[in-house]
Parts: structure tokens; C-alpha cells; sequence
């Protein structure tokens, strides 16, 4: 067996040893947005939670997907459903993003990978690798247009979106962790398990 089949193995065991799954309590958090509003899974007690773990606001192909949730701002709202949307990139870079946007969903800066850790949330160049033969090059030049203006990325280079979903007694009622960079679950599943 060659020396990166076995590498990546290992990475994958390691990976799939710590990954959260669905029918567990998700882990607390207890942090703010960007905007300064108090961010608490108890407070949301009652309420189902979207919450997606996305790269950095300058990563096109999350400025994409970013764009695709708030086209169902209203869904989200009707339904009682809390939206957090975590970055790796600083407050300040993120303020500068939302550019003086005010939203629904809780926009949280997360540069120092507190939560990415707390959620498992994984880095891999071997995914980022993969999502070009999954469309990556389209979704990152989709994602290019919808900038209002240039952004430079920040954070990690190989962090793989992740997201997971909360039922109203904290528990995950599921787990998506992306397969590769770009591999975001589809909204209309994500509309049926929230339902």
C-alpha cells in the first residue's frame, strides 16, 4: 500500500473516530454574533437551529451557498428556525462582508477555531482536491460574481464546510459533514428534516 493510501487512512479513521452523529446532544455554545447579539444553544430552547460551519467570507464557494440561504430568509423565519452561519474570518472582515446588511441569521466570527473544534468541523486538502471533479471551479466562479467587492481570504486553507441540525431539545437530529469542498447539503433536504 503506498505511503499517502495510508496516510489518508489514517486521516480518515482519525476523522470518522471523532465526527459528531445524529441522536446526540450537540455540543454548547455561548458566544455573540458579529453584531454583538448573545449567541446561547439553551436560549434557543424550543426552536430548531440550522448551523453552518462555512471557510472564510472571501471562500467564493461559500459566498455562494451564503447567497442560496438568504434567497429563504422567509422560510427560515415562518418556520421558527434559528440560522448560524460561522466563519473563520476575524469580526471586522466579516462586518466589512455583510457591508452594513442586517439579516435574519446570526453571523458568527470564529478566527480562532473554537467551535470548528467543539463540532469536529474538518480540514483536508485531499476534499478541497476532490471537489474539482465535483463542479468546484463552476461554484467558485458563481460565488466570485456575487461579491459586492474584491475579498481576500483568510483562515484555512482546507477547512470543509460542515453542517448540522438541532432539534428543539438541543439534540442533532443531523449531521452533514462535506465530502468536498462544495458538497453542501441541498436545500430541499434540509427543508424536509427541519419540517
Amino acid at each position: 500500500m503506498m505511503i499517502t493510501q495510508i496516510l489518508f487512512n489514517q486521516h480518515l479513521n482519525q476523522h470518522k473516530a471523532m465526527a459528531l452523529t445524529s441522536n446526540q446532544q450537540a455540543p454548547d455554545f455561548n458566544t455573540t454574533d458579529v453584531y454583538g447579539a448573545h449567541i446561547q444553544k439553551a436560549k434557543f430552547a424550543g426552536k430548531k437551529i440550522y448551523l453552518a460551519f462555512e471557510r472564510n467570507v472571501g471562500c467564493p464557494v461559500c459566498n455562494l451557498r451564503t447567497h442560496e440561504l438568504l434567497k429563504h430568509t422567509d422560510y427560515f423565519s415562518k418556520n421558527n428556525i434559528v440560522v448560524l452561519m460561522i466563519y473563520e474570518s476575524t469580526q471586522a472582515k466579516m462586518i466589512e462582508y455583510l457591508d452594513g446588511n442586517k439579516y435574519s441569521f446570526h453571523f458568527i466570527a470564529d478566527p480562532e477555531n473554537v467551535f470548528y473544534k467543539l463540532y469536529n468541523v474538518e480540514q483536508s486538502m485531499m476534499k478541497i482536491l476532490k471537489g474539482i471533479f465535483h463542479g468546484l471551479l463552476g461554484k467558485a466562479n458563481a460565488g466570485k460574481k456575487l461579491f459586492k467587492k474584491p475579498t481576500s481570504q483568510d483562515g484555512h486553507t482546507a477547512t470543509i464546510p460542515s453542517e448540522f441540525l438541532i432539534d428543539e431539545h438541543g439534540k442533532l437530529i443531523y449531521v452533514h459533514y462535506g465530502k468536498f469542498l462544495g458538497d453542501h447539503l441541498p436545500l430541499k433536504d434540509l427543508q424536509t428534516i427541519l419540517s
